[in-house]
């Protein structure tokens, strides 16, 4: 493109034009020395700060998708540092550039939502209530799972409906829940389940700090729908292989 520009004597006559391509010739030398050409292409259609730049003005550009347009840019301003100094007719080469933090953080959290990598909450399991009158004993079994250094939370409010409760985990994306009622303090033992796998087990109390951390290692994330799908399918052919 640059010799191109150079063979076609358009700018032979204005010197300004001159001196630009050879800084972009001069540029592309360098950045082909440092094997980045593929990253970098030259846009004719490019602007930036008239009043201030004064030479090559650059965009970053996030490119799987252009969405968000550029993420960065900036450029060389020769006389914006010298209008600080006490002689404010200084030249004072100077390059620099800004990011557009919002637009890189938007970009990031959508990629590791997409990799289920990112929660509404650190939380691990959701301590849930079936019945009336339970919310000391969901409180009881939090305080113990948090000595245990179990991120647990519970919904507070008294009487909680079971399907509030169930939704609550799952859209904030706790892969465990844990269900006490009146029976289950009667036998002396919790309700755990996964919603990755569907799988359900009873735990004694005495052996609930324990075992809820074995499967918080086990189930670190809710996973996507599909992937639970997967897992409860292979979940079900256990048995036929054993």
């Amino acid at each position: 493109m640059i010799a191109n520009l150079k063979k076609s004597g358009l700018f032979d006559n204005h010197q300004g034009a001159q001196d630009c391509l050879k800084e972009m010739e001069l540029l592309f030398t360098y950045i082909e020395a440092a094997g980045i050409i593929d990253k970098v292409s030259f846009d004719f259609s490019l602007a930036r700060g008239l009043d201030y730049y004064t030479g090559i003005i650059y965009e970053a550009v996030f490119t799987e998708t252009d969405r968000v347009g550029s993420i960065s840019g900036g450029g060389r301003y020769d006389g914006l540092v010298g209008m600080f100094c006490r002689d404010s007719k200084a030249v004072i080469p100077s390059v620099g550039g800004s990011i557009g933090i919002e637009r890189v953080f938007a970009i990031l959290e959508e990629k590791l939502m997409a990799e289920n990598a990112v929660r509404a909450t650190e939380t691990q399991i959701l301590v849930a209530q079936v019945g009336k009158g339970l919310t000391a004993e969901r409180i009881k079994i939090c305080a113990e799972l948090w000595d245990a250094g179990i991120n647990a939370e519970t919904l507070y409010n008294d009487n909680p409906k079971n399907q509030k409760q169930m939704e609550y985990a799952l859209n904030t994306g706790i892969p465990l829940i844990l269900f006490i009622g009146d029976q289950e303090i009667a036998d002396g033992v919790v309700a755990v389940k996964s919603f990755n796998d569907g799988e359900q087990e009873m735990i004694p109390r005495a052996e609930l700090a324990a075992r809820v951390a074995q499967l918080v290692i086990k189930h670190p994330v809710l996973l996507k729908k599909e992937e639970q799908a997967a897992a409860k399918e292979e979940k079900k052919a256990e048995p036929e292989a054993k």
